[in-house]
């Protein structure tokens, strides 16, 4: 097996990238549209690309920001701000600009590199900006000719410093500047691959938005390192009408979604997909949010295709690995952790329990984040005796497989009872004419709360409220059948996918303010 010798023993990813040019030289790794990058030629582009940041300045520790939609400009950036030393911040290409300027007015890059869409409208808060990209094409190859694609050996750094600045999915609030070492990021690199999430040589379809760390770190790090391919595509929705035409074509042995795609995916039809070789595609990873388990089973049913449920936060990267491979794999679970991660489930008191009891997860681990930007006491706030507390609720079978269940925050308290919104999702969402569903809790005089679901019909289906909720009494009971159903269009997400239930909350409870 060809593969770049142990990642731990690297400090930094100058080595990394020099290392897999030379390892896999003219092997492909990036596919743009009719464009291949092979791992010399990127490696080269990254040399030029590292020489122009120098020349405009920037020094290591300096912050550099991207706010570009993905392509190979965007991770020729990338990968050149890491080779000078600096703290590389991606931004969430989605952001309004007024939201990006505000963001940039607290962090203060050295430089910003944006598109067009964004670059004239932050430009005011930002020190020194640069337009790479506008809807008509992409100029940074254009800049770079003129600089030296020789060996760029970048400066000593302390693998321990902080060398990634990136934004929290902000499903409680407002999103959090997480910073992660160049030391986590390797370890945890090299505890993926352990766990036998890709095989070297193969190729991924990145689908999924560069400014958030999952397509980095499961996409583009680990085909790095295995001498693999990347195929990349700006949006899913860009690649959705050939997605399995694409797999045939370039044999897609992974690709990554979160669940709002899982749902379109299923929503698509793709009934003529049977006539695609896609018998190179082993598996498909699916994480950034909660996944239920009837999705679950309606992709592997109908695809015969694994779908792998990934867990993990911003502030700790994967966790947890369903691995669909493993003896003794269960549906529904997050399946096990990684090998470099100390995983309790606690109780209010901070107390472990026992096998089959529900808890609050805590993590414990190389490659959790160094710290919040700017917030040291939120920071040590999130941590108890050594464990992160991740705010979510759930708990490990007596075989060591973990269940998610819900956001802590997110528990409908009704009665004094704790209720798990997801398990009212999840059998909603097995009615056949329901496509996606947010249960929370709508205050109540008498129980506290009370149960109320936000519920997407799939297109041409009509059916009543009551029907649904004979249909969550026959499995659920009574006292967890929703005393509400709300049918809407569609439900508020974050970027990632993830359902913004705390919107939905702040609609019930802004009702209370107009009684």
């Amino acid at each position: 097996m060809k593969i770049i010798r142990d990642i731990e023993k690297y400090s930094n990813f100058s080595e990394i990238l020099a290392d897999a040019a030379k390892v896999f030289s003219e092997r492909t790794f990036l596919v743009e549209g009719e464009r291949e990058y092979s791992f010399d030629e990127f490696n080269r582009l990254v040399n030029r690309c590292s020489r122009m940041l120098s020349g405009e300045g920037v020094k290591p520790g300096d912050i550099v920001s991207i706010v570009l939609k993905n392509s190979v400009d965007y991770l020729i950036l990338y990968f050149a701000t890491l080779k000078v030393g600096c703290k590389i911040n991606p931004f969430p290409f989605h952001l309004g600009s007024e939201e990006i300027k505000e963001k940039l007015q607290f962090i203060r890059s050295k430089v910003v590199y944006a598109h067009a869409l964004h670059a004239d409208k932050i430009a005011t808060a930002a020190l020194n900006i640069r337009m790479v990209q506008s809807d008509k094409e992409m100029i940074l190859e254009k800049w770079l000719q003129e600089f030296s694609d020789s060996d760029y050996p970048g400066p000593d750094i302390d693998p321990d410093e902080a060398a990634f600045m990136y934004y929290s999915s902000g499903t409680t609030g407002s999103p959090k500047i997480i910073e992660y070492s160049t030391r986590s990021e390797i370890l945890a690199m090299a505890s993926l691959l352990r766990s036998s999430f890709i095989e070297p040589q193969s190729c991924h379809l990145c689908v999924l938005p560069l400014g958030h760390t999952a397509a980095i770190r499961y996409s583009i790090w680990p085909c790095l390192l295995t001498g693999s391919k990347v195929v990349l595509f700006e949006s899913f929705w860009k690649a959705r009408a050939d997605l399995w035409k694409i797999v045939e074509e370039h044999k897609v042995t992974f690709f990554e979604i979160v669940p709002s795609i899982l749902i379109a995916i299923l929503n698509t039809g793709y009934e003529d997909f049977d006539q695609y070789d896609i018998s190179s595609l082993k598996f498909v990873g699916c994480g950034s949010a909660y996944l239920s388990k009837s999705l679950q089973e309606k992709f592997e049913e109908k695809f015969k295709i694994p779908l792998a449920n990934m867990y993990g936060l911003s502030e700790t990267g994967a966790t947890h690995f369903d691995n669909p491979f493993m003896a003794g794999r269960k549906t529904g679970s997050i399946g096990k952790p990684l090998d470099i991660m100390d995983i309790k489930v606690l109780d209010e008191e901070g107390r472990e329990v026992k096998a089959g009891q529900p808890g609050e997860f805590a993590i414990k681990g190389p490659s959790l984040l160094k710290g919040y930007y700017k917030s040291p006491d939120q920071f040590e706030a999130c941590f108890k005796n050594g464990y992160f507390l991740t705010g979510d609720i759930g708990y490990a079978d007596e075989n060591g497989i973990f269940y998610y269940a819900d956001r802590k925050k997110d528990l409908i308290i009704k009665g004094g009872v704790n209720i798990v919104p997801a398990q009212i999702d999840d059998c909603l969402l097995t009615h056949e004419c329901v496509q996606d569903v947010a249960t929370v809790g709508k205050p109540d005089m008498f129980l506290g709360e009370v149960i109320k679901s936000y519920v997407v019909l799939k297109d041409s289906q009509t059916v009543e409220a009551k029907e649904l909720k004979l249909h969550c009494r026959k499995f659920l009971g009574d006292f967890k059948t929703p005393t509400e159903i709300e049918f809407v269009q569609e439900l508020p997400k974050g970027p990632s996918g993830k359902i913004l239930r705390r919107k939905l909350r702040e609609k019930e409870f802004s009702k209370l303010s107009k009684l």
